[in-house]
């Protein structure tokens, strides 16, 4: 009694793409480092599972061609060898029970569950030109603000954290969150979370400095897909990323872009080269700045004409306001914090809980599947459930759980 797919899109596959949109049409939105540092970690992965394989066939000669042999690798040689035979196993089930846990614990976004956030996952599958739409959930963020995409076998999967998802109270801003959930999406669209990929990346993440390259072009690859969505949304999220859900729109992100320019020297540069996502001020330069790609090792060089309100912390500390530098300019800053207050304000709407708003409805989202005990009363054949009752349920009450 599975479900008998009848959409006109081609099955998700193992093998496949997850989308459907042509190669030079993905490759445009893909960040111009990306590829390159992807062919150095599947040679750095091919080198090691190489160099493994010669050393195993030469150690299985020795043992009958050298007198007294006695195989001994070395620590690193065998760690490699360990991890290089389990390697796809161990990703497989890690996966595997990640994606268990989000089904058994997460709340899932459907059309009766957070609407709102399941129209703009439909609409990022669309503009991602994905096979079917991704399985998305929403849980407890306990303070974090982060989201992120997986899969499991052929399945794709994305997670927001509830912090993230809340963007709150009046600072609530769904374009940024349509441009979050285009940025997941675009990670599956663009074979970030594919199984094979992460096998033959694995190597290669684990190198310092190198394999955080490789993840920072990923992550501008993704910034493009959201982009395409949601370009309203994309300095927005930066605010959410840099403050918090509360003080999204109270950040000036014109500001927060303009220092990547003027934050320069050693340790910043160092800073950045081991981050896995890109500084979050480079970031918000290359979505205000769509005319070349973000930056992955050195900071970007020009800033439109904008007037600085600070003299930037690179500078030498002598060259800082003093404090009665600072009490001047405060009193004459004509948008003083009585009429333009930054804090923000919380405000939270009442409502009732969701199951005593939401009407019952049947499993219509996909034609051909009823649950299991209403197995046997109607004869689906491919044809849409009957209306729902009366009473709003969608379900025999004879046979409801």
């Amino acid at each position: 009694m599975r479900q008998h797919p009848v959409s006109p899109f081609p099955e998700p596959r193992l093998f496949r793409f997850q989308s459907l949109l042509p190669f030079k049409f993905i490759n445009a939105l893909r960040h111009p480092g990306e590829i390159p540092w992807l062919l150095a970690a599947y040679m750095v992965t091919l080198f090691v599972y190489l160099a493994g394989a010669i050393y195993l066939i030469t150690s299985f000669i020795a043992m009958f061609t050298v007198d007294d042999y006695v195989f001994s690798p070395g620590e690193l040689v065998q760690q490699l060898l360990v991890i290089g035979l389990y390697l796809p196993l161990a990703i497989f089930w890690v996966r595997a029970l990640m994606y268990a846990q989000m089904r058994i614990t997460g709340v899932r976004i459907s059309p009766t569950q957070f609407p709102e956030a399941y129209q703009m996952l439909v609409d990022a599958a669309r503009a991602a030109g994905l096979r079917r739409v991704p399985d998305a959930y929403v849980v407890v963020g306990n303070g974090q603000i982060n989201a992120f995409a997986s899969g499991h076998g052929h399945r794709r999967f994305i997670v927001v954290f509830s912090d993230l998802f809340e963007i709150g109270g009046k600072a609530r801003n769904p374009e940024a969150l349509k441009f979050i959930i285009g940025h997941e999406v675009g990670h599956i669209a663009a074979g970030h979370v594919g199984y094979f990929r992460l096998i033959f990346t694995s190597f290669f993440q684990q190198i310092p400095y190198l394999g955080a390259t490789l993840s920072r072009a990923q992550e501008y690859t993704a910034d493009n897909f959201g982009f395409r969505l949601a370009p309203g949304g994309a300095m927005q999220t930066m605010g959410v990323l840099s403050a918090g859900k509360y003080l999204v729109n109270e950040v000036n992100t014109d500001e927060l872009a303009n220092r990547a320019v003027f934050e320069d020297g050693f340790f910043t540069w160092l800073a950045n080269l081991n981050m896995s996502h890109p500084a979050t001020t480079w970031r918000a330069h290359a979505l205000r700045d769509r005319s070349e790609p973000g930056r992955l090792v050195w900071r970007p060089k020009f800033n439109p004409p904008y007037p600085l309100s600070m003299i930037p912390a690179a500078e030498p500390a002598a060259a800082w306001a003093d404090p009665l530098q600072a009490s001047d300019f405060m009193a004459t800053y004509p948008e003083r914090p009585g009429n333009n207050n930054h804090f923000g304000i919380v405000v939270t709407d009442q409502k009732p809980p969701a199951r005593e708003r939401d009407r019952r409805v049947g499993d219509t989202l996909f034609n051909g599947w009823i649950p299991p005990q209403m197995r046997g009363f109607w004869n689906t054949g491919g044809s849409p459930l009957p209306p729902p009752h009366e009473d709003g349920a969608g379900q025999d009450p004879q046979h409801s759980i």
